[in-house]
């Protein structure tokens, strides 16, 4: 029993030592191993990832997908990342705007809340992620806000510069907020964003470097969108982003346009594992008081025609 246990050491050590290497000054750097098609992209295509603990990716339902990864950043500190990929060639999947207990008043809603309240015979509801910046006495969005085609508001602020849009032919796209007006009468749904990350798959330049929880939609040059939330406000868990690597993020994994969302303690990334149950599960750790869901004003959930 004990030279197993000597051998598993020494396996150990090595497998450690394998992962590591030593630069020109001697210092060990660390070469990042990704187990996805999503980590691949984030090592090969950005310069963000320093060391991997966690990637993997599973599937909630046909055609949706989501990758979580725990990192240790090229700066030096932990994140963790969930992405949900949609395939929107698939006909049964739809991306409808969510309210506060599915009414067309304007209030605030945890989104599992948001979630259960929109639960029908027709649909099942697949998960989401929190939408647009909000006034957070009353919950009026900031942005334009069109729910089930009907436009609740249609009115915005300079910091909005796109909307995520389905139009009423079911088609997603993420188009700038300045165009709303030409093509109300043709949307479905739309959740205003603000700053855009990346357009024509190219980075937008940042001025704002704060660092906080983040959550952002982006869509692909092969029609499949991507919810994203990275986790903030948390050292020894999860450090948050900046615009600028929010943006080599959404490109790196395909984004041909990306636009940021509400994030901080707003920042919310829920699964709902068996639809038969409808149990919504939240992926993520928000940041107020610790992990505890924020009522937000509005969402982006994912839904599959039964």
């Amino acid at each position: 029993m004990k030279s197993l246990k000597v051998l598993l050491f020494f396996l150990l050590v090595g497998l450690q030592v394998s992962c590591q290497t030593k630069n020109d000054d001697n210092l060990t750097t660390y070469n990042p191993i990704p187990k996805t098609e999503m980590g691949t992209n984030l090592v090969q295509k950005s310069n963000l990832i320093g060391q991997i603990f966690k990637d993997s990716t599973y599937t909630v339902t046909d055609g949706v997908k989501v990758n979580e990864m725990n990192y240790l950043s090229k700066k030096g500190v932990a994140m963790k990342t969930f992405v949900y990929t949609i395939d929107l060639h698939n006909p049964k999947l739809s991306v409808v705007a969510s309210m506060p207990h599915n009414k067309t008043e304007f209030a605030m809603q945890p989104m599992t809340g948001q979630a259960t309240a929109l639960l029908n015979q027709t649909f099942d509801v697949i998960g989401g992620v929190n939408g647009d910046f909000y006034d957070m006495t009353t919950g009026v969005p900031r942005g334009i806000f069109v729910f089930n085609g009907m436009v609740l508001k249609n009115s915005y602020t300079t910091r909005n510069e796109g909307y995520l849009a389905v139009d009423k032919q079911n088609r997603v796209t993420i188009e700038e907020i300045t165009d709303f007006k030409d093509k109300a009468s043709q949307t479905q749904q739309a959740v205003s964003g603000g700053v855009w990350l990346v357009k024509n798959g190219q980075t937008v330049k940042q001025t704002d470097k704060e660092i906080h929880p983040r959550t952002c939609v982006g869509i692909t040059s092969d029609n499949k969108l991507l919810l994203m939330v990275v986790d903030g406000r948390n050292y020894t868990w999860s450090n948050g982003m900046n615009y600028e690597d929010l943006g080599l993020f959404m490109q790196a994994i395909g984004s041909q346009k990306a636009l940021n969302l509400d994030g901080g303690g707003s920042s919310t990334f829920f699964i709902n594992p068996n639809t038969t149950v409808n149990k919504f599960l939240i992926r993520n750790l928000p940041s107020d008081n610790g992990g505890q869901e924020r009522a937000v004003g509005n969402g982006i959930i994912i839904t599959k025609s039964k």
